[in-house]
Parts: C-alpha cells; structure tokens; sequence
C-alpha cells in the first residue's frame, strides 16, 4: 500500500512541476486523486515534498494556506504562481518549519527554487528577489562602510517596437537584450527584470565612476546590436537609457537610493536617451 502511495504522490508531484501558475486542472487532479486512492493524500503529499510529518487534517489545513499563499504571492508580484512555488516558500519563508528539505525530486526542488527568484521570460531574478537583494545590500554595505551602485535601465521607446512589430517580437527583443546586460557584468551583480521593458543591475562594490562606465558600455551595446525589424525604432536602432545611482552618496537608504536612480533614468531620457545619466545631487 505505502509503494501504491509513494507513486501517485510522485504523478502528482510530476504535475506540481508543470504548474505555471494556471492551477486550476492541477487542483482538479489533486483532489482526484484524494478520493479515489487515499485518505491520506496531503499528509503524504506534504512529507514526500517536505519531509514533515502532519495529521491528515493538519496536512489538509496547511494545504488550505499554501493555496491562500497562492494567491497573496501571486497579487504582489503580478503573475500567477504555481502551487509548488507557493508550499516551498510557505513552509521555508512563513512557517520556517525546513531546515534541510529532502525533495524525491531533487531537480525539481532546485528548478522550484529558480523559479521563484527569476522572471519566467527573460531568467533574469525577477521583482521580489531584486527588492530582497537590494535590502541586503544597504545592510551590508552600512555594517563594513562600503559602496555599492544600482542601475536602472529601460528600453527607449519599446512601445513603439512592441505595437508595431508585436508582443511576441517585443518579448524575443527583451530575451536578447537581458542576454547582453549579463554579459557586461560579472557574476556577482544582481541583473533583474524590474518590470516590463525595465532592468535593474546591483554592482557591489562599485562605485559611480565605475557604474557609469559599466552603463555608458551597456548603452553603445544595445545601440550597436542588430535586432529583428529594429528599423521601426527612432534612428533605426534599439536603444536603452541609464540612471545610476550610488550608496550612500545619492541615498542612504533603500527607498532614496531607487528614487535617485528612477529619476536619473528619466533624465538621461529627457536628455536625448541612449546614454547613462548619473548626477543626482547638483553640485
């Protein structure tokens, strides 16, 4: 009876992973399964993921609050979550009940993880891991006196691209451009989706004359790539503009930092765009 279990936990672990988010026939099957093979499904379910014992009616409760979890993740962040996304960050973030998770599938465990922190178009990290990484990075650079710089970057004029040559073309073109802001950083700094056509780059330990010089290099990149039907876009070419901002000369804090970096973007656009802009205070 308990390999009979073990399986149909295991197909339905299989289906967990092919959860993008669209959970509805995932919860449909889950509960199929609950009725027809066992009486025991979430408590199983839950320790074949976890490794944590529970009662079947407090498996099924804390089944009940992964989904409500679900939810909550999924307004934050904008996008629909899958379950799987949501029970790891349940019981790892809000319970804090797993200190070393034993998952069947291991490369699913790890692809779970990824998932969580990277925006599913580009792989980049995506919104909430950048919001979590910046927050740590003031923090470590107030405790051991040190600088650090973000930039924010958005494409020029990536409506006109986007209506004219279509969504899909516009997510391919934003695919190849994050393609290109990894390659100009190392694999220290935090490169992030922060939203639609815009990135952000965490650059530890740098300061602005060296951020600006990683940006000024992103900026003619960009401008001298060769992308699909780029001759819609304003001077024929894709283009992205820069803020750059440093800790703790243009903010001391995380909410003065984004705020002098959102508002160098814009004026780099104001002056022209295709370039990085990062005065912040005037002299």
């Amino acid at each position: 009876m308990k390999s009979r279990k073990n399986n149909f936990t295991k197909e339905v672990i299989s289906s967990l992973g092919q959860d993008n988010g669209e959970t509805a026939e995932i919860l449909k099957q889950v509960e199929a399964v609950r009725r027809e093979k066992a009486d025991s499904l979430y408590s199983d379910l839950i320790f074949t993921l976890v490794h944590l014992h529970f009662s079947e009616n407090q498996a099924k409760q804390h089944w009940e609050k992964v989904l409500q979890h679900k939810q909550e993740m999924s307004r934050k962040l904008g996008r629909n979550v899958g379950v799987r996304v949501a029970l790891l960050d349940y019981f790892i973030n809000l319970q804090q009940q797993i200190q070393n998770p034993k998952i069947i599938e291991i490369d699913l465990f790890e692809k779970t993880l990824l998932s969580a922190v990277t925006d599913g178009l580009t792989g980049l990290y995506n919104h909430r891991f950048f919001q979590d990484r910046l927050d740590e990075e003031v923090e470590r650079a107030r405790r051991y006196g040190m600088s650090f710089s973000l930039l924010m970057i958005d494409v020029d004029d990536f409506k006109i691209y986007n209506d004219t040559n279509g969504h899909i073309a516009g997510d391919v073109l934003l695919v190849e451009i994050s393609k290109i802001l990894l390659q100009a950083v190392r694999k220290v700094d935090a490169t992030s989706r922060y939203g639609g056509e815009e990135f952000t780059i965490i650059l530890p330990s740098t300061k602005k004359k060296g951020a600006l010089t990683i940006a000024g290099r992103i900026c003619q990149k960009i401008a001298a790539g060769h992308f699909p039907n780029q001759k819609v876009m304003p001077g024929g070419k894709v283009t992205v503009s820069a803020g750059v901002a440093s800790f703790p000369d243009d903010g001391a804090s995380k909410i003065e930092l984004l705020d002098c970096a959102d508002k160098l973007l814009y004026k780099a656009k104001a002056l022209g765009k295709n370039q990085a802009f990062g005065i912040c205070k005037e002299e």
